[in-house]
């Protein structure tokens, strides 16, 4: 069985392993209106990854686990954010850190750091904090995908790329935009957690042979395009010659 992978917007995303272990990752579907997959469009999910409590990556977690029942893994602010705000089933919710290897459905998830916040807040004016973190899993036929969250450069990705070996990369370039995505203020933030010169020195720290550019709802817009740019440039001068690969919203890519 070949790997999938299907984009849902922002850094969203659905991994089929090639042992047919559905994986869905920061599941920001019915409350994203540029997204046309929407929760009930699933069909199955066996884990369920979520990096932090930021409302486009949380997302529509809590529906997930109610409709599909999957196996949660998560840092404790989601955790309790799933439980005590969406009466979610802690039974079902594996909590972790980074490092900390969590195996479910014969498919070992390893956390990771990523430099970054976690953080919501609850209808009764709770502030919910955490550590955010990306993850790393063999999806098999070769494909090691690592999700970082919404991680800024840092130079202990090197030791991912030793520990981990990561092939396959989601790496976010931009500050997505749109309805129901932008930041306020979004026009003073001059660029997203990595710009895309870092996020290309990311994936070569990483060693990644393929990088998904991930954290748009336009696949056409001016970082993804940069992105593409300084990848090809690099190539061209005979460096790190990574593969690229932009999806639309909904789009599926199969290995």
């Amino acid at each position: 069985m070949s790997v999938t992978i299907q984009f849902f917007g922002v850094a969203g995303y659905k991994v089929v392993t090639s042992n047919g272990v559905h994986v869905v990752i920061d599941p920001f579907l019915d409350g994203n209106p540029n997204c046309p997959v929407k929760v009930k469009d699933l069909g199955q999910v066996d884990i369920l990854l979520i990096t932090h409590n930021a409302f486009d990556h949380f997302g529509d977690a809590a529906k997930v686990a109610q409709l599909y029942k999957p196996v949660v893994i998560c840092a404790l602010d989601v955790l309790h954010n799933l439980v005590k705000y969406h009466d979610a089933d802690p039974d079902r919710i594996r909590p972790t850190i980074w490092g900390m290897a969590i195996e479910e459905k014969g498919l070992t998830v390893r956390p990771c750091e990523s430099r970054h916040w976690s953080f919501s807040r609850t209808k009764d004016g709770q502030l919910l904090s955490g550590p955010a973190m990306g993850f790393v899993f063999d999806a098999g036929d070769g494909k090691i995908i690592y999700h970082p969250g919404d991680t800024a450069l840092f130079s202990d990705m090197k030791l991912i790329k030793e520990y981990m070996h990561p092939t396959v990369g989601l790496i976010h370039v931009t500050l997505p935009e749109g309805e129901g995505v932008s930041l306020p203020h979004q026009d003073q933030y001059k660029c997203g957690e990595m710009t895309p010169a870092e996020a290309l020195v990311a994936s070569e720290w990483l060693g990644l042979k393929e990088v998904v550019v991930s954290h748009y709802m336009d696949p056409n817009c001016d970082d993804v395009n940069e992105f593409q740019k300084l990848a090809a440039a690099k190539r061209e001068r005979g460096g790190y010659r990574p593969e690229t690969i932009v999806m639309a919203p909904g789009e599926i890519h199969q290995w």
